[in-house]
């Protein structure tokens, strides 16, 4: 018997991304199909696990497929039958960033008709509806260009060095004053702990610096982080039991480069110590000083 191979659908918007998580996911070994309907998922996997290893597999499906996407929760049942559990992951955007990409690439957009790029959008928010809302890992485009874009892809589905436990943590430190980021779970304000921009020898470090981060404990982070940990280690081995890919969760301070950046380190450590898969760290707002950005 073949073995099975690791499926995942990508779908969304367009112009949210999909293209270039395809790349991101073909430079990691996966075989991948773009624009397939879906009926034939089911054939396509199976192929591949006779032909191929069991090479894990990543297909595109998007609002071309029409009413073929209908098809869709016919064919993730047939794989699931065959014992391959298919991850969906569903790529969304702003909407006034996707005018934007479209006008840049001067790209026709695949249900545009008649009247504005707002109204073709506002269609296909309304098809993709129901398959956006059966996906348990959404990834908000808005504020990555398409390098970062393929990063992020690769940190979640790269090779697993934990088995089935598929759970990704992406911890975000960032500043208020620069606005709140678009796709948190979590989002938690320390900006009442003592701020080390007002203490002259620390104002040019960043949190990433040991005596910024010592300050920050001394000066009510230790509380912040114990009250921040507890609600964590009760939520997130429930995302995990529950097949939940990914986690986002944001710590703000008013810029984004002392508190923030510090309690994000620490938390980050904690959650790696709890082993329920991968942990992803990054500082938006950070202005670094005598470290590698």
């Amino acid at each position: 018997m073949p073995v099975k191979s690791r499926v995942i659908i990508v779908t969304g918007i367009s112009g949210s991304g999909r293209s270039t998580s395809l790349r991101a996911l073909e430079d990691l070994g996966y075989y991948c199909v773009d624009n397939l309907p879906a009926a034939l998922l089911p054939s396509l996997v199976e192929t591949i696990a006779e032909r191929l290893v069991a090479a894990p597999v990543a297909v595109g499906i998007d609002i071309r497929a029409g009413h073929l996407l209908g098809d869709l929760d016919h064919a993730m049942d047939t794989l699931r039958s065959t014992g391959v559990r298919p991850e969906l992951v569903f790529l969304d955007c702003a909407d006034d960033v996707l005018v934007r990409r479209f006008a840049e690439t001067r790209r026709k957009h695949p249900v545009w008709q008649a009247g504005s790029i707002t109204d073709a959008i506002a269609q296909e928010r309304a098809t993709m509806l129901e398959v956006r809302e059966r996906t348990t890992l959404v990834i908000d485009t808005s504020d990555m260009n398409v390098h970062q874009l393929k990063r992020h892809v690769q940190r979640l589905f790269e090779p697993e060095a934990f088995g089935e436990l598929r759970l990704m943590v992406a911890i975000e430190s960032f500043g208020f004053k620069h606005g709140l980021p678009r796709d948190a779970d979590y989002v938690f304000d320390v900006r009442f702990v003592d701020n080390p921009y007002f203490v002259p020898e620390l104002a040019e470090m960043s949190g990433l610096d040991p005596a910024v981060s010592e300050f920050v404990i001394r000066r009510g982070g230790d509380a912040a982080l114990d009250r921040i940990i507890a609600l964590l280690d009760l939520s997130l081995p429930l995302h995990a039991q529950e097949g939940r890919a990914l986690v986002t969760i944001a710590i703000g301070c008013t810029g984004g480069q002392h508190r923030s950046v510090a309690i994000a380190e620490m938390l980050a450590q904690h959650i790696r110590n709890m082993r329920l898969g991968r942990v992803a760290v990054h500082h938006r707002n950070i202005k670094l000083a005598g470290h590698a950005a």
